[in-house]
């Protein structure tokens, strides 16, 4: 079990995020005092990190993640930066 800010820094998101998951039934936590603790595996699966080592754990840059979004995509030569943005937030 790990606390909310250490299951932020493993999934990428925010501790608010993680929040919010708990609080949407998203991902099982259990309550001491005012702190909440997390599954590292359910983290990981909910945040599609599975697999990953730790060392590897941090945002991808910019090159990397327009190669990701831009995969698989054919005859787009006009694509803006938010087509990425909105495509990548559609895929999720």
């Amino acid at each position: 079990m790990i606390g909310v800010r250490e299951a932020a820094r493993l999934s990428r998101r925010t501790p608010e995020t993680v929040r919010r998951w708990v609080w949407s039934g998203r991902l099982e936590a259990t309550k001491e005092g005012n702190r909440w603790y997390v599954s590292r595996a359910a983290v990981a699966a909910l945040a599609g990190t599975a697999g990953e080592s730790e060392e590897g754990v941090g945002r991808p840059t910019l090159s990397e993640w327009v190669e990701r979004a831009t995969a698989g995509r054919t005859g787009s030569p006009g694509v803006s930066a938010a087509d990425l943005v909105w495509d990548d937030r559609a895929g999720r």
